[in-house]
């Protein structure tokens, strides 16, 4: 029977060779022995390297939140201090300007997140791994990871900040949006992404209401669905 309308056919179409990427996928990672990443977007205060230590913990794999910035500088043979300073944020082009006329010049953004890119490609292909923030969900295809986002009230954002940043609740509230808008600036310039879609996650979780452990709990639950060739605990 022939299907007349075209838009139809191209829908059957689309979802054939989606099934079939998908196939194709899980028989390279069978052979491989790979194990899909975890990456964890959040917002500040919402947990994210806490539930990453946890899930760190439960799975034996190693998590990747600020020592990357040591990974790279180590690799690059640049300035931590200095690749700290580009982390997750967006370096206006008078920064890049003045760059040109220094004496020996700093790694540019745009060479900060190249390299970032490059790294986290490598844990990609390892497998195994947890990786906090750095824009990984626009880095490695969707089939290649969990993609995870956390988020929480400003309340209990900032009281958790407060706590591991030796400050008061009040001032914390103040800087959740300046760290929020720098983050959502480094992922648009560099990634053209909007953070806070909720289309970019497999799975979103409020911390408000779902506690840290709980958090790590329904991170594995949802990898075993993602993923059910792959992880056994």
């Amino acid at each position: 029977m022939k299907i007349r309308n075209p838009n139809l056919q191209k829908i059957i179409e689309s979802q054939i060779n989606e099934w079939f990427i998908k196939e194709k996928t899980k028989l390279e990672r069978k052979k491989k022995g790979k194990k899909p990443l975890i990456l964890i977007s959040r917002q500040r205060g919402a947990g994210g390297l806490s539930v990453a230590e946890r899930l760190s913990e439960k799975l034996g794999w190693p998590y990747y939140d600020k020592n990357i910035i040591k990974e790279i500088a180590d690799t690059v043979g640049a300035d931590e201090k200095q690749l700290a300073f580009l982390d997750e944020k967006d370096r206006n082009i008078f920064h890049e300007f003045l760059n040109v006329f220094r004496r020996e010049p700093e790694v540019s953004h745009d060479e900060y997140v190249e390299h970032l890119r490059r790294f986290i490609k490598t844990l990609g292909e390892v497998g195994g791994s947890i990786v906090v923030g750095r824009g990984a969900d626009f880095i490695l295809p969707p089939h290649d990871a969990l993609r995870v986002r956390l988020v929480a009230e400003p309340e209990t954002r900032a009281r958790f900040a407060a706590q591991k940043y030796g400050l008061q609740e009040v001032e914390v509230l103040k800087l959740l949006d300046k760290w929020d808008q720098e983050r959502r600036k480094f992922i648009k310039r560099h990634f053209d992404k909007d953070i806070d879609n909720s289309v970019h996650y497999d799975l979103v979780i409020n911390t408000s209401y779902i506690d840290l452990d709980g958090a790590m709990e329904v991170t594995i639950a949802a990898y075993q669905k993602k993923f059910p060739d792959v992880l056994q605990i």
